[in-house]
């Protein structure tokens, strides 16, 4: 049967004779042409994602502020002294609490709402911070305020994607979603930053107003279209579909084929029934496979790893001269290339589309890997007398560059794009608890790599497994940009036979 023609006729009638009319036809004469009304929705979707923004921002602070909050506890002269165990469970602390974010993020998005879960997100997080800052060095505090970071972190990894997801238009959606994973970057430079010439406490204080300045802009946001239309919201769908997306033509052919998608559910299943029923569906589990897939692939390349220890990793590349200066440099500039990097992922990713990416970043990414481990084990060998910093830390760069351009941004982007609304938050979230355990163990066995195999040998079996997730990814990983939510749906409902009927941004493609 021809779904096109199906999805059309059922359209027309939904439209005609639905509960939905009433609010469509008074709505109708608000239409006007896309191009005399654009610019406003882009400001208006930038503005609100730049709140989701200063969240992320904050998340990314909590995971880089052990590396300077840890050296000044070492060396703390006060009445307080911390051994290194104890200041391993503060190190670790944040990352124990991401799965337990993980676990809430998805219920409290679908149940409350994706603006009042940021609310209440940004709250706990200005506490989280506000309790670091404020602990006076007591230790229970300063593991309670990681803990509470920590746990802001994984509940924003499914719900900050997904928010953003829902309200950008098609061409604009990778740009923003892109931000989302600079935003993560940004704030490990940032709290380095502020630790470097600052102390620990105002540092952690600091960080706490991104999540204050994304509150303030999540207040005044309106509700995402997609969560309303779930709950039958009709109405406010409409007037938050308006206010994010303009009221041109094509933005109406794409509402009305929301409310009908909506329309068309059984309305009398229980809420364990329909999740029942949705979980089986083609386009809830195949892009849950794919995601958790390729949430793995980003963590297996090690960009986690250099976050983790990149001073014990500088100091490998740098050689015999390795001291305290150059190797804090040395991450300071890590950090400074992985945002540029970051920035042109941004503009890539809305010109080229996520597939030519990922399989460019895939390949490039397993190659550089793959040449520094051979650098190293020439100097392991003796075959290189000695080690060249300039040689050993550019290959190292363009590891950093080739990987965030889209194997560490990608998945971030694609898991708000992916699954169907009924199930956004399951998805989303169970994708992101995968990779919240492959960070976790990726990060514990690199020190026991790093000693069995050698830097040399780590380096190879990470390249080697992007190359092998750069395969699965051609095979699996669909091409997303320019195409709705409903289409991207559709795409998994179907198979490669979608519904072309609604396709706002074809002269983008």
């Amino acid at each position: 049967m021809d779904h096109d023609k199906v999805a059309v006729t059922e359209l027309e009638k939904i439209v005609k004779n639905g509960p939905a009319e009433k609010i469509i036809s008074e709505t109708k004469h608000d239409f006007c042409s896309e191009e005399s009304c654009e610019h406003t929705p882009f400001r208006r979707q930038a503005l609100i994602s730049f709140g989701t923004f200063m969240l992320t921002l904050s998340a990314g602070s909590t995971a880089g502020f052990s590396a300077v909050l840890i050296p000044e506890l070492q060396h703390a002269k006060g009445r307080h002294k911390y051994s290194t165990e104890m200041v391993s469970w503060i190190a670790s602390m944040s990352s124990f609490a991401l799965v337990f974010g993980n676990i809430i993020s998805g219920y409290l998005m679908e149940r409350f709402g994706r603006r009042r879960s940021q609310l209440c997100l940004g709250v706990t997080f200005m506490c989280g911070w506000a309790t670091i800052g404020f602990s006076n060095d007591i230790l229970p505090l300063i593991l309670a305020g990681r803990f509470l970071t920590g746990f802001c972190q994984g509940w924003l990894g499914p719900l900050g994607p997904v928010f953003v997801g829902e309200i950008s238009s098609p061409r604009h959606r990778g740009l923003f979603l892109a931000a989302m994973s600079l935003a993560i970057a940004g704030g490990v430079f940032m709290s380095h930053l502020f630790g470097t010439f600052l102390r620990w406490n105002i540092a952690a204080l600091l960080c706490g107003t991104f999540s204050m300045i994304g509150f303030a802009i999540i207040y005044y946001a309106p509700e995402s279209p997609s969560w309303l239309a779930s709950k039958n919201r009709i109405e406010d769908c409409i007037q938050s579909f308006k206010w994010y997306r303009g009221t041109g033509t094509d933005m109406k052919t794409e509402l009305d084929k929301m409310i009908f998608e909506q329309t068309k559910k059984e309305k009398n299943q229980g809420k364990l029934q329909a999740l029942a029923k949705n979980i089986k569906k083609p386009e809830f589990w195949k892009p849950l496979f794919v995601m958790m897939t390729f949430f793995v692939i980003t963590q297996l390349s090690g960009i986690n790893v250099i976050c983790a220890y990149t001073t014990d990793m500088m100091k490998k590349l740098i050689g015999k001269h390795s001291n305290k200066s150059n190797t804090y440099a040395a991450m300071l500039s890590v950090d400074v290339i992985r945002c540029i990097s970051l920035v042109f992922a941004c503009i890539l990713l809305k010109k080229i589309g996520r597939r030519p990416l990922a399989m460019f970043s895939g390949i490039c990414t397993a190659a550089s890997l793959s040449a520094l481990a051979l650098y190293l084990y020439f100097v392991d060998i003796r075959t290189i007398r000695h080690m060249s910093p300039v040689v050993s830390l550019g290959l190292m760069a363009v590891y950093i560059i080739v990987s965030h351009l889209g194997i560490a941004p990608l998945p971030w982007n694609m898991v708000g794009e992916l699954f169907a609304t009924e199930t956004k938050g399951l998805g989303s979230g169970i994708s992101v608890m995968m990779t919240s355990i492959a960070f976790f163990t990726t990060i514990k066995t690199a020190p026991f790599m790093f000693e069995s195999m050698g830097h040399h040998g780590t380096y190879l079996f990470y390249g080697l497994c992007t190359l092998s997730g750069t395969v699965f990814l051609y095979f699996f990983l669909p091409e997303t940009k320019g195409k709705t939510l409903l289409q991207i749906e559709e795409h998994f409902r179907y198979g490669t036979k979608t519904v072309h009927s609604d396709n706002v941004d074809d002269e983008e493609i």
